[in-house]
């Protein structure tokens, strides 16, 4: 039976510049080992998915870094926006012969679909009316097709209060479209800077850790946990079944400034 492989890697928060720390890591040299990483353990991909949080602070010279290291790879990739881009330079940067900013690309009979879950200027998620009428009509379009829907943000709380803040406003309206359409097999997103998987009827919810460091799971307030660079992979097979894991690097990163602010 067909399987396609796809690799997430989420909140990869690239600098402007090669040598800039953000919390004391280097979040480019973390991006290229994640990459290199999951195509040691696991070989190539059929779909690389960037969920958001791409830069830090949203320059060209950040999406330029991204896409040269995306492009070494020569393997489809759909970038979506998380809270700290710009959906507008990315889209202009981020596309081209392997890289595109959705929303919806497709793996044999496997539909992927990128929401942009960006409120402008707010690190709360939110799912604009366009972006529900969008997704309403493509999976009216093909009732059939199993369906991945991406999104930066998670439209269920997570367990840490400080970060449900910021989860998608209208979560409400999403959950209603997940529940109505039984293709959706699987909705994933980043953002919490850890692993999650929920459940809502027929669909799993899970989040992805990021590509530089991690958040505690269930703290009140901001913390971060010890856990080195992460990402997540998915095996979707042609009858709809579907299989994912999270792995995180194994080699020692360099100690977190636990003291720095700037996140």
């Amino acid at each position: 039976m067909q399987t396609y492989r796809v690799l997430q890697l989420t909140d990869l928060h690239i600098l402007q510049h090669s040598d800039d720390t953000l919390l004391g890591i280097d979040t480019g040299y973390s991006f290229r080992r994640t990459l290199q990483y999951a195509h040691q353990q696991h070989g190539r991909f059929d779909l690389i998915l960037l969920t958001g949080d791409l830069a830090q602070a949203p320059c060209s010279a950040s999406y330029r870094r991204i896409r040269q290291e995306i492009e070494n790879y020569q393997t489809p990739c759909l970038c979506l926006p998380g809270n700290h881009d710009d959906s507008e330079l990315m889209a202009q940067l981020l596309s081209g012969d392997w890289l595109s900013c959705g929303p919806q690309r497709f793996l044999g009979n496997w539909s992927i679909i990128a929401l942009n879950s960006q409120k402008p200027n707010s690190p709360v998620g939110l799912l604009a009316e366009r972006e529900l009428v969008i997704l309403e009509k493509m999976l009216s379009t093909d009732p059939k097709r199993p369906t991945l829907l991406a999104m930066h943000h998670p439209c269920v709380a997570s367990g840490s209060p400080w970060m449900d803040t910021m989860q998608i406003e209208n979560s409400a309206a999403l959950l209603a479209i997940i529940e109505r359409f039984e293709q959706i097999k699987v909705v994933v997103c980043g953002h919490i800077h850890q692993e999650l998987s929920s459940r809502i009827k027929h669909a799993t919810l899970l989040a992805t850790p990021s590509t530089c460091f991690q958040f505690t799971p269930r703290s009140f307030d901001f913390d971060l946990d010890g856990l080195p660079p992460g990402y997540r992979t998915f095996e979707l097979l042609a009858d709809g079944q579907w299989h994912s894991q999270c792995a995180y690097l194994s080699e020692t990163m360099p100690t977190l400034d636990r003291t720095a602010h700037g996140y």
